[in-house]
């Protein structure tokens, strides 16, 4: 392969990389194909070749930030599986990782977990891959349910209305599937716990409370694995 060749095949990332700097700095609107070749050194038409529009090139950043996200999360769980530390512990470690992968990547997890953007919806497609990270939370709830590894709902814990019911309901029957409903009701809460903490921590809020914010957010997500049944 020569020099020429290797180049065409690294252009998309190339792409993608200077979308993602311009997002950090001014947001979607700056996606113009004519400034971001001229930027990199390449011609429109090599732009436009990739991602015939601003529409186009903001799937693929969406895409590729809901799969990093994923990815650490899988990481994460996955090492503590390895080290046998037991369902709870791979629950801390898949949010870590979620949190470590957000503090290095702010302008990813704005772009899929801030606020949406004026004039794009995210294709279908993005669905599946956007669940990528919360699949791993669900794939540890359900082994630990099958291993009779989830605590019962206590005494005290707050009943669902009929409209929580609902919610749960159409949950059950598709990725969560197979998990008791209280388990489900405390998944949801849990999930959006975790992302406004992971939030706190992109955003620097946590630093004005707390002197070691890690510390606050691995307390955090071991209380949330505990609130789901995890034990």
């Amino acid at each position: 392969m020569n020099s020429a060749d290797t180049r065409v095949q690294h252009v998309p990332e190339d792409i993608k990389r200077e979308a993602y700097r311009r997002l950090a700095l001014s947001g979607p609107e700056v996606l113009d194909p004519q400034s971001i070749a001229e930027s990199l050194g390449l011609s429109r038409e090599d732009v436009l070749a990739q991602f015939p529009n601003s529409a186009a090139l903001l799937t693929a950043l969406v895409m590729r930030a809901y799969e990093a996200m994923g990815a650490s999360a899988e990481k994460g769980a996955a090492e503590a599986r390895k080290k046998g530390l037991g369902s709870l512990a791979e629950w801390e470690s898949a949010c870590q990782g979620m949190r470590v992968w957000a503090q290095a990547n702010p302008a990813q997890f704005t772009l899929i977990w801030g606020p949406p953007r004026p004039g794009y919806s995210a294709p279908p497609e993005s669905v599946v891959v956007g669940a990528r990270a919360a699949v791993v939370l669900v794939d540890i709830l359900r082994q630990a349910t099958k291993a009779g590894r989830v605590a019962a709902a206590q005494p005290g814990e707050p009943g669902t209305s009929a409209g929580m019911r609902r919610n749960v309901q159409n949950l059950s029957r598709g990725m969560l599937a197979g998990l008791p409903d209280d388990v489900i009701a405390r998944l949801l809460v849990a999930w959006t716990q975790l992302l406004g903490m992971i939030g706190f921590a992109v955003y620097g809020h946590v630093n004005g409370f707390a002197e070691d914010p890690d510390a606050f957010f691995d307390h955090a997500a071991t209380a949330m694995g505990r609130f789901v049944g995890l034990r």
